[in-house]
C-alpha cells in the first residue's frame, strides 16, 4: 500500500476506502496471479473511480482535464510515443523518468485524487448526452471527424499527429462555459 500512495495516489485512496477488496487483490497478487490481481485492481478503479469522478464537481473534473493536457504537453514535447501509453492508462517508466513529465503526471494524479475525493459522496449527476459531447468536440474543440477516427485508433498515427489531436481534445478551456464541467466530467468519468 505504502508503494501504491506514492505512484498512484488515485487507486491508493479507492483502495483504503474498500480495503476488504484491496486485501483481495493483495492476495492474488501475492499467490503469483498477477494478471488476475490487475483485473481485479482494473475492475475496482471502474466501479468505485469512475462513479466518483462523474459526480465531481466542475471544478474539480475541469482541473483534472486540465492536467492532463498538461502531461499531453509535457509527452508531446519530450516523449510522443508516450502519448498512447496516457490513453491507455499505462504510461511507462521511460516516459516518467523525463523530470517535466514526471511533474506534470503527479500533479494530474493529485488532481484525479482531489475530483474523486469530491465526487465519492456527492449526488449522482446527469451525464453529458452523446450528442452534446459531439457538438462540443466538433464546434468547440475544432476536432475534425478524421481526428475522431484517430482516437478511436490511436495505433495507427505517428505520435507526436496524436498528442496534437489528443491536446485538442483536452482543451477544456476552448469549451463554452455552460458545457465545461460536464465535457470534463465525462471526459475523467469515462476514459480510462
Amino acid at each position: 500500500m505504502n508503494d501504491l500512495a506514492s505512484t498512484n495516489p488515485f487507486l491508493h485512496a479507492i483502495f483504503s476506502d474498500h480495503m476488504d477488496e484491496a486485501k483481495e487483490i493483495n492476495a492474488k497478487f501475492q499467490a503469483g496471479d498477477e494478471e488476475a490481481a490487475l483485473k481485479a485492481a482494473d475492475d475496482m478503479l471502474r466501479k468505485y473511480g469512475h462513479a466518483a469522478l462523474s459526480r465531481a464537481s466542475d471544478a474539480s473534473a475541469i482541473e483534472v482535464l486540465k492536467k492532463a493536457g498538461d502531461v499531453i504537453d509535457a509527452l508531446g514535447d519530450h516523449y510522443p510515443r508516450g502519448c498512447i501509453e496516457f490513453i491507455h492508462n499505462n504510461i511507462s517508466s521511460e516516459a516518467l523518468s523525463i523530470l517535466s513529465v514526471n511533474e506534470a503526471y503527479r500533479k494530474y494524479q493529485e488532481a484525479q485524487l482531489d475530483a474523486y475525493e469530491d465526487g465519492k459522496n456527492r449526488e449522482p449527476v446527469p451525464r453529458m448526452e452523446i450528442g452534446d459531447m459531439f457538438q462540443v468536440v466538433t464546434e468547440d474543440l475544432k476536432v475534425s471527424r478524421a481526428e475522431m477516427h484517430t482516437l478511436l485508433n490511436p495505433e495507427n498515427v505517428a505520435a507526436i499527429e496524436l498528442c496534437a489531436i489528443i491536446r485538442k481534445d483536452l482543451n477544456v478551456s476552448a469549451v463554452r462555459d455552460p458545457m465545461r464541467g460536464p465535457y470534463a466530467r465525462a471526459n475523467i468519468s469515462s476514459k480510462k
